[in-house]
C-alpha cells in the first residue's frame, strides 16, 4: 500500500488550472522531495492532500484513507506544516504543544510523555519554557514539525520547511527530517535543490500543474542527467572556451573563474579519455580534473527545460 496515492488530481480556479490531472504514489517510509518552479501548483496540491482545499476532480488517499474535504478521517494519518506557520507567540514552546495535544483530545497522562519526547527530537528541550516570540526561525520551524507529530501520524507533509531559514536553521530542520526518515513517510516541497540531494529518496517533479516525473532520485539521475567533468586550470581558460564549445563531446560548457564545468554527451567520452587528450594538446596547466555525479539542480534544469 502506498503511503500517499494521488489519482487524476485537478484544481481549477475559474479559468486557471493550478493542478492538472496529477497522479503519483509515495512509498512508505521514504522521504520525497516535491519539486517544481514557482507557480507549479505545489502548495495547492499539498493543501488538497491535507483536506484544506477541495479538488475539482480526482482523488487522493493517505495511508489508505481517502482524503475528503471537510472530513477529518484522513487527518488522523497525516501531520502538516504549512509554508507560513502561525504560532501564539505569547505561549511557551511546551504550552503550545499542550494546546495542540488538547485539540487532538490526547489524555494528559499520555501527552506529557509524548511532548517531552517530541521536544527532545527537535532539540527544543532546553527552550521549552521560553516564549515562542523569542525563538529563531529555525526553532519555530522545528516546533512546527513537533506539533505536526503530536498525533503520531504515518505521513508528514511539509510545505517549504526551510525556504526562509539561514544555513544554520536549514541544517537544524534537515537534521530533524533525517531523524524521522526511518519511521515516517515525509513529503516536502522545496526550491533548495541541494537539500533534496541530502535527505530525499525520491522526487516528484511538476510544472504548470502537470507531472513531469515521479521516481527514485538515483534512477532519475542515472537515466537523464549527463556526466559533468570539472577542470580547474592554472591560468584563465577564457581563450580555450571557443574551441572547447566546438567539441562534439561537450554538450554544455560553464566557466567560473579558472574552473570549467563540461556536460558530456555520453559515458564513452571518459572511457576513451577524449577530454584529457584535447587538453594535453592545448598546453594549459591543469590543477584538478575529475568527474562529478550530477546534482538535482542539473537534473531539474534538464527536465523542466524539456531536454532529455
Amino acid at each position: 500500500m502506498s503511503a500517499i496515492s494521488v489519482k487524476g488530481l485537478t484544481k481549477k480556479f475559474k479559468t486557471f488550472t493550478a493542478v492538472n490531472d496529477l497522479s503519483f504514489d509515495v512509498v512508505e517510509n521514504h522521504v520525497v522531495g516535491f519539486l517544481g518552479p514557482n507557480g507549479a501548483g505545489k502548495t495547492t496540491t499539498l493543501r488538497m492532500l491535507v483536506g484544506l482545499s477541495k479538488p475539482t476532480n480526482g482523488t487522493a488517499s493517505i495511508a489508505g484513507v481517502p482524503v475528503t474535504f471537510g472530513d477529518a478521517a484522513s487527518n488522523e494519518k497525516v501531520g502538516y506544516l504549512p509554508e507560513m506557520p502561525s504560532f501564539y507567540a505569547w505561549m511557551t514552546g511546551i504550552e503550545y504543544m499542550r494546546f495542540i495535544s488538547d485539540l487532538f483530545d490526547i489524555p494528559k497522562s499520555v501527552s506529557e510523555k509524548n511532548i517531552a519526547e517530541l521536544l527532545r527530537l527537535v532539540d527544543l528541550t532546553e527552550a521549552r519554557s521560553r516564549k515562542i516570540s523569542s525563538y529563531s526561525g529555525g526553532m519555530r520551524q522545528r516546533l512546527g514539525i513537533a506539533q505536526a507529530l503530536v498525533n503520531d501520524p504515518e505521513v508528514l507533509i511539509l510545505d517549504e520547511p526551510v525556504s526562509a531559514l539561514d544555513p544554520f536553521g536549514r541544517k537544524e530542520v534537515l537534521d530533524v527530517i533525517q531523524k524521522l526518515k526511518k519511521t515516517k513517510t515525509i513529503l516536502f516541497s522545496t526550491h533548495i535543490l541541494s537539500d533534496v540531494d541530502r535527505v530525499c529518496d525520491d522526487i516528484v517533479l511538476i510544472d504548470k500543474g502537470k507531472l513531469i516525473s515521479a521516481s527514485p532520485l538515483s534512477d532519475l539521475k542515472a537515466k537523464y542527467a549527463a556526466q559533468i567533468l570539472e577542470i580547474e586550470f592554472v591560468s584563465d581558460p577564457t581563450k580555450l572556451l571557443v574551441k572547447l564549445k566546438e567539441q562534439k563531446w561537450a554538450k554544455k560548457v560553464e566557466k567560473n573563474g579558472n574552473l570549467v564545468r563540461i556536460w558530456l554527451i555520453g559515458n564513452d567520452v571518459m572511457t576513451e579519455n577524449t577530454p584529457l587528450q584535447f587538453f594535453a594538446k592545448e598546453y594549459i596547466g591543469v590543477l584538478r580534473y575529475g568527474l562529478n555525479l550530477p546534482e538535482t539542480e542539473d537534473l531539474f534544469m534538464q527536465l523542466i527545460g524539456g531536454k532529455e
